[in-house]
This record gives C-alpha cells, structure tokens and sequence, in this order.
C-alpha cells in the first residue's frame, strides 16, 4: 500500500490536529486565549441525522468570563444559504444543551468558486420588525499569509498553511514549501496531515514526486494502517507467488526499520524470485543492518 490509498479521511484533520493542540486552535481564531485561564474541548455529538460532528466546540475561560467557542473548518463552500443554515443548526444545538455565550466563527480554507459575497450571519424581519438578528465571524484562510504562520511557530497551523496565500510561488514551489517544513518536525504526523490537506486541492501529479515516504511512514497515523496493509500485501503474494507483490513488502518492510534503502538495493530486490523474497520477509526483522540483506542478492 503506499501513501495515495490512505484511509485517513480529510475530515479527520482538524480533529487531530485539536487533539495535538486545541489551545493553540483556538489562540489563532482568538489570540486573547493565550491569556484565558481555562481551555477546554467539549466533545458534543449532534444528534441530529443530516448533519454532520462540529469542527472544534471548547469552553473557554478568559478574564473570569466563560464562554463556548465553536469553530468550523469549510474547504468546499457551495452557497451563503446551505452554511447559514448549518451555522445556525449547530447553534441552536449548542445553546440547548450549554447556555452560556456562544462565539462562533467559519474558517473558510479554499475560496469559493461560485460565491463572489461571503455572508455572515441571517436577518429576520416580519411587517418592517426585526424578529433576529444572527451573527458568526468569519476568517479566510486563503487571504493569510502562509509566512506569517512560521513567523509566529503556529505549529498546529502547519497543515493548514496549504490553503494560505503563495503569491509569490507556483503551485509545486507551495506543494513544497509546505512538505518541508514539517518534514524536519520531530512529530511527523504533521508531515501526513499537510499531505492530506494538499490532496484536498491538487491533482496527485502536481504533489506526488515531492512526497517522501520515508517520512510519511514515521507518522503514527501512517504506521497503523500501513502495517495492516503490508501484512495483507505479504499473504496475497505468498498465496499467488506474486514476486512484483513481495519484492514491494520487503522494500516496505526495509525502509520502516532502516528509513532509507538506496535505489541500487531497491533494484536488486525487484529482481529477485519469490521464494528468496519470502526468506528475507521472514528473517527481515533480524536483520541489524542493509547489509544484512544484500547477500541475498547476487
């Protein structure tokens, strides 16, 4: 399996990235909170069928005042109306089960195509009164500059600065750009989820030749479905004798425990048949060093 069959979902980002530092989520939306004497998620569930988990829903305390922050993260704003609507359904939710003061605001990531006027909120009126009066912040991600993030070692923004302004930069410069700088992060999870963010808005040839799955597969929240995978990968070319299939495993197998196999030994081990590719699959995780591996090849 490699990097492209992922099952991480995009929608899974922001959760993760709450998890890893909801604190500093909330300090971008309100930088005040790093001031606030307690930040705390709130993991409510919407019970409601047709619509989906809110983003981010934390109770903040700040200067001695409690309130609910809730955040939704929007790649693909289709009209005013549907996230008005959907705004205000979550609202409701939350001032049924909490009540206290509700700070809402949409992070829209990708600029809309179809919608020229980004609306905010919802006026009722009846006979020339006004009944309500409905309002939520609204911040565009893609109008940030992404530099501004590092300026500021907004780490948990990392992914995110994928939808950030690149004025300056081609695509494949940005594509880039964005991969290295997590990639010399000591937690790489950064690294897989600035990936999944590019997926969600570039073709896989703009993005893939940049990607290094050396790194990609120190992440935690590669290594679990990775090692499912291979081991599925491993049985199926055994059964079948499919040496293409195992020559791949023990590439795989090679690069998680040693991080890098040079191109020379990749080839060598593509050449080999299957039943030498299966003694080096059951001896892989002996081996002490690279080494170890090339007197199987002749």
């Amino acid at each position: 399996m490699s990097y492209e069959t992922r099952p991480q979902a995009y929608d899974e980002t922001i959760k993760i990235l709450e998890k890893k530092d909801h604190r500093g989520i909330a300090e971008f939306i309100l930088p005040s909170v790093k001031d606030a004497e307690e930040v705390a998620l709130e993991h409510t569930k919407l019970s409601v069928p047709d619509i989906r988990e809110m983003d981010y829903l934390a109770k903040i305390k700040l200067n001695q005042e409690n309130f609910i922050l809730h955040i939704e993260f929007e790649s693909a704003y289709r009209s005013n109306i549907e996230m008005q609507k959907r705004m205000l359904r979550y609202y409701t939710y939350i001032k049924w089960h909490n009540d206290l003061p509700i700070y809402q605001v949409l992070v829209l990531l990708k600029k809309p195509d179809n919608v020229k006027r980004i609306k905010n909120g919802i006026n009722s009126r009846v006979q020339g009164l006004d009944i309500m009066r409905y309002r939520y912040g609204v911040i565009k991600a893609y109008e940030i500059d992404k530099y501004e993030v590092l300026a500021q070692k907004q780490v948990v923004l990392y992914p995110l600065r994928v939808f950030m302004k690149h004025d300056s930069e081609s695509e494949e410069e940005h594509i880039q750009e964005c991969l290295t700088v997590t990639e010399g992060l000591e937690d790489k999870d950064y690294y897989f989820l600035t990936l999944e963010c590019i997926k969600r808005l570039y073709q896989k040839g703009k993005y893939e030749k940049f990607v290094k799955e050396e790194i990609l597969m120190q992440s935690a929240l590669y290594k679990e479905p990775y090692e499912k995978g291979l081991g599925e990968g491993i049985e199926k070319g055994r059964r079948e004798g499919e040496t293409e299939t195992l020559a791949r495993a023990v590439i795989k197998f090679l690069v998680k425990k040693f991080d890098f196999v040079p191109e020379d030994l990749k080839q060598g081990i593509s050449k080999l048949d299957a039943p030498t590719l299966d003694v080096i699959l059951d001896r892989v995780l002996d081996f002490e060093k690279l080494d170890d591996v090339k007197k199987y090849i002749q």
